[in-house]
């Protein structure tokens, strides 16, 4: 054989079975069996299936052959993508995420709906995404690996230095948590499970130098007066927050309550309490400091801003930069003061006894 026919056999993809073609070849590899006479028990193991399930396909085959063990046509409504909207579908979503405006390179369902939208026009709901995909497109759930964007392709794979240090310990995604610990440093996508063809193995393209960035927040109503409405404070910051920089953040919503008496009720971080900290609380008689119970979440109404960014701006976020995290959380953070109701579902949630009407912002 030719080297020019050997590049066109290597060329030619073998798309991954379906799972209704995987079980019909199932039966029709019993039914070969059938035909040498073999026992439902050896058949059993060498299709992988229970002896009774293999025990009705012989019956099936003794009164119809082969042909009754084939798949038989579907009934009831038919799909709403044909034949060929469905591989127009399959190309858009191997040009990959980034490539139709998303920020990383990772398929949902939601994104997959979106892109299906726009390549045919048809709105489909989740169920029926996730049915495409596994059924007609043959992907599957799979766990993505990991390659640092500084990697150098160009240098040898022998263990000869890359263009670029890269730390074994993660990435540089950040995700905020609790105010105002320390924001969490997580891998992107670590642990995760992305749409992906099946069989083959996502990658995920990030820089691995861990880089960490800090959030504070602060929700507070005035209850003898409920028209005022919620107000929440927030800063961000390079680094981590000290005692230091948490009595910046302080100062300033010293200044944004200017004149009036302030109850914060905040957790057991240890910035929180230490003695620098009680030290310059002693100093200000605008400010009083409550403590939350141990482990208890549910009372703090941040808890509840942090779910809502995370689940919304920050969901599968990879940027290449800490400041793609920190806009992505800013514009949460609009996106949370220009509602006139998830402010007040977060301190209603934590069971305050808040003024009955709610006002607007």
């Amino acid at each position: 054989m030719s080297s020019q026919s050997q590049d066109a056999v290597a060329d030619v993809s073998v798309l991954p079975l379906t799972r209704p073609q995987l079980a019909e070849a199932r039966r029709i590899r019993a039914a070969e069996l059938f035909e040498k006479r073999r026992p439902s028990s050896e058949v059993a193991r060498a299709v992988g299936m229970h002896p009774e399930s293999v025990r009705r396909w012989k019956r099936l085959w003794e009164q119809g052959g082969v042909q009754a063990l084939r798949r038989r046509p579907a009934t009831g409504r038919p799909p709403k993508l044909d034949d060929a909207q469905v591989e127009a579908v399959r190309a858009a979503l191997e040009q990959g995420a980034r490539a139709h405006g998303f920020e990383a390179d990772l398929w949902t369902l939601e994104r997959v709906g979106v892109v299906v939208e726009r390549v045919t026009g048809v709105t489909l709901a989740r169920a029926s995404v996730w049915r495409l995909l596994t059924g007609r497109l043959g992907w599957s759930l799979q766990r993505s690996r990991r390659q640092a964007v500084e990697r150098d392709e160009s240098r040898s794979p022998d263990g000869s230095p890359t263009s670029g240090r890269a730390s074994k310990r993660g990435g540089e995604e950040t995700c905020l948590d609790r105010v105002p610990r320390r924001i969490r440093r997580i891998a992107a996508a670590r642990g995760a499970s992305h749409l992906c063809t099946r069989g083959r193995t996502p990658t995920l393209r990030h820089r691995l130098n861990w880089k960490r960035a800090g959030m504070a927040a602060a929700l507070g109503y005035h209850a003898a007066d409920p028209e005022r409405g919620p107000r929440l404070c927030f800063h961000l910051k390079p680094g981590s927050y000290d005692t230091t920089s948490l009595i910046e953040v302080l100062e300033r919503i010293k200044t944004s309550y200017a004149g009036e008496s302030v109850v914060l009720v905040w957790d057991g971080l240890s910035a929180h309490w230490s003695r620098g900290m009680r030290a310059w609380v002693a100093e200000q008689d605008w400010l009083t400091l409550e403590r939350l119970p141990a482990y208890a979440p549910e009372l703090n109404p941040v808890e509840l801003l942090w779910s809502a960014i995370k689940t919304r701006e920050l969901a599968n976020l990879a940027g290449d930069h800490l400041a793609d995290v920190a806009d992505a959380a800013e514009r949460g953070i609009h996106r949370v003061c220009s509602s006139e109701q998830l402010p007040w579902s977060f301190l209603t949630h934590t069971g305050l006894t808040i003024h009955p009407q709610t006002p607007r912002n």
